[in-house]
């Protein structure tokens, strides 16, 4: 029906923008809401009122967020007089720790590393009835630091 090819056309303007956005560096894309073309230097991603093939007008936003995140891990007690990097079974553990791997922004030597992208694609019906947003949600890490 023609309702379905809208939501079809929906999901397809969804996740055209997210494949855009997930094509661009790490840092070309800021955190915030976003209701127009995002204009970077490695592309341009179509957000804000976008035409569909019918006369329908679909609403693309984008919002991004800072990820805090912390690895907790067990380091090797580098220390421990029997240990040799070459025999892995001379490897004691410590007790776990998150020391140095703490990421969520709040100074220069931790800095976020991961962003959330949310896009969602909302139009009205010809019957004034607005139908659930599509919405598509993921993870970016900077893989350039």
């Amino acid at each position: 029906t023609q309702k379905d090819m809208r939501r079809i056309e929906a999901v397809h303007f969804a996740e055209s923008a997210m494949n855009k956005l997930l094509k661009l560096p790490f840092d070309q894309v800021p955190t915030g809401t976003q209701n127009s073309n995002l204009e970077a230097a490695s592309g341009t991603v179509p957000l804000g009122d976008v035409k569909g093939t019918s006369d329908t007008t679909y609403a693309v936003q984008l919002v991004v967020s800072n990820y805090p995140i912390t690895f907790a891990y067990h380091p090797v007690d580098l220390n421990d007089p029997g240990y040799d990097p070459e025999k892995s079974e001379t490897w004691k553990f410590l007790a776990e720790t998150t020391d140095g791997a703490v990421f969520d922004g709040s100074n220069k030597y931790r800095p976020i590393l991961v962003k959330q992208y949310d896009v969602s694609v909302s139009w009205t019906e010809s019957n004034g009835v607005k139908p659930t947003p599509i919405a598509l949600s993921t993870l970016k890490a900077n893989l350039e630091e």
